[in-house]
């Protein structure tokens, strides 16, 4: 291929031909596979060039010679005239930077994009575990306001838990109505648990038979305060305790585990 069929292959794939050489280059290429395959080829360069390009901040300098070459070109002289494939590689490199630049462009603005996405991701994360902390907060507010209800009225009556030799530090009280499923257990001095282990509540009848009641844990001072809500009236049972079992609690109580008991 010479060197004036390169250049117009060059640019015709960069779009930069005038009309006249165009329609005559492609009755050219509408004869010559070869022709297109090259054709092709020059057309995913260009575009991997675009994609590819960093986004590079041109020296000062490029921009001055940029102008004086802008200013030559509006005195044409005999060389200019002369020598025309000089002035279309230079539109071929130009247009070549422009391509990278705007390519470099459009991965930065991808970039951007991205991070963007990311932030916002994030920002709804937090909304969503802020709402979650002010729903729990609600509830926990609300028990309180029902507990302090509790304790207030004139039918309640207080029980007491004693600790045993597994926790001999640790009392607690439970507060009971007549007629009432609901009661109030408070405690204090039992022992952080590790992960995986937990405080179980029983409740039992006549028949001395534990049934399984909340699951609890205690603050770094070894206090609890929670509802207890049975599966009766609570002033039908006869013993209360607490036990130490796994995390998802039990049915039954785990031997040895007994560490604060009363009766009702």
């Amino acid at each position: 291929m010479d060197t004036q069929t390169e250049e117009i292959l060059v640019g015709y794939a960069l779009d930069i031909l005038d009309e006249d050489e165009r329609q005559a280059f492609e009755i050219q290429l509408s004869r010559d596979p070869a022709l297109r395959a090259n054709v092709a080829a020059w057309r995913e360069r260009v575009h991997q060039l675009a994609l590819s390009a960093p986004v590079v901040a041109p020296p000062p300098q490029v921009k001055q010679q940029l102008m004086a070459r802008v200013r030559a070109t509006k005195q044409p002289s005999v060389a200019a005239t002369a020598q025309p494939s000089r002035w279309r590689s230079l539109a071929w490199g130009l247009t070549l930077a422009l391509v990278m630049g705007l390519g470099g462009w459009n991965i930065a603005l991808r970039n951007q994009n991205a991070a963007l996405q990311a932030e916002n991701a994030s920002l709804t994360n937090n909304i969503a575990t802020e709402r979650i902390a002010r729903v729990r907060m609600t509830d926990q507010l609300a028990q309180a306001d029902q507990a302090r209800d509790f304790l207030a009225a004139k039918s309640t009556t207080a029980r007491a838990l004693n600790g045993t030799e597994s926790a001999p530090s640790a009392a607690g009280t439970m507060y009971m109505q007549p007629g009432n499923r609901s009661a109030v257990l408070i405690i204090d001095g039992l022992e952080p648990l590790p992960a995986g282990r937990t405080y179980q509540f029983w409740l039992a009848g006549a028949d001395g038979k534990p049934i399984p009641s909340s699951t609890f844990g205690v603050d770094a001072n070894g206090h609890a305060s929670l509802m207890i809500e049975a599966s009766d009236s609570v002033n039908v049972f006869k013993e209360v305790m607490v036990t130490i079992e796994p995390a998802a609690g039990s049915s039954q109580p785990s031997d040895g585990a007994v560490v604060l008991s009363g009766t009702l």
